[in-house]
């Protein structure tokens, strides 16, 4: 809540003039302790919950648009939200594709190669494909929320390219990665998830659909 987050700021080094500094040094801060804690080999609950915390932090950062800059202005903001993209942590997960769906859509131009690069190297850390923790969050039957976060972060990455080859790519990149073994199995389906996956499709259908009608 607002008040816990409140609170995990106020009592943090050297009290309210952290907070009034927050847009100047804050973001450094969190990134910092952000870091330290997905370094963690060991992972703790508390550490655990601290990261969420953190998450949440840079959430509400990001509500105006001087906090949006800075987030995206700072490099390792995007490596760091794509390393917390856990499929073990279901609620920290949920948070950080939010975040992420929304830099697609509201970032500048280059937000996409960017975001991309930081899944890469995430990715690389733990061996393993750079949609395949994305895919492993939609399969969790146990968290609709995730599921629904996932697929609209999928969405949102594929429609992103104006350049129909390149979503074509990100989007069989995505089926081959296990999408399409999830997809023609009914997901246990809320109308959230339901309004994603058609929006998925259409796209799709529309995309096969654009060499045949485009002119030349």
């Amino acid at each position: 809540s607002n008040n816990n987050r409140e609170k995990s700021l106020r009592s943090a080094p050297s009290g309210s003039s952290w907070v009034n500094n927050f847009g100047h040094e804050g973001l450094g801060l969190l990134l910092e302790a952000l870091e330290k804690l997905l370094d963690k080999k060991q992972q703790e609950n508390i550490d655990k919950r601290n990261q969420h915390k953190l998450i949440q932090c840079l959430k509400a950062f990001m509500n105006n648009k001087y906090g949006l800059q800075r987030i995206l202005g700072d490099e390792r903001s995007l490596l760091l939200l794509a390393r917390a993209i856990d499929p073990k942590q279901t609620s920290m997960m949920t948070e950080t594709v939010k975040i992420l769906s929304a830099f697609c859509i509201i970032g500048e131009e280059n937000i996409l190669d960017k975001i991309l690069a930081a899944m890469t190297i995430a990715a690389e850390r733990n061996n393993k494909e750079r949609f395949a923790s994305i895919v492993e969050g939609l399969e969790n039957h146990e968290a609709q929320q995730l599921q629904v976060a996932c697929m609209q972060l999928i969405n949102a990455l594929v429609t992103s390219p104006d350049d129909l080859d390149f979503r074509i790519h990100l989007r069989n990149e995505f089926l081959r990665c296990g999408l399409k073994k999830i997809l023609p199995v009914k997901l246990k389906e809320t109308e959230e998830l339901d309004i994603q996956l058609k929006v998925f499709n259409e796209n799709k259908e529309e995309d096969s659909i654009e060499p045949l009608t485009s002119p030349g």
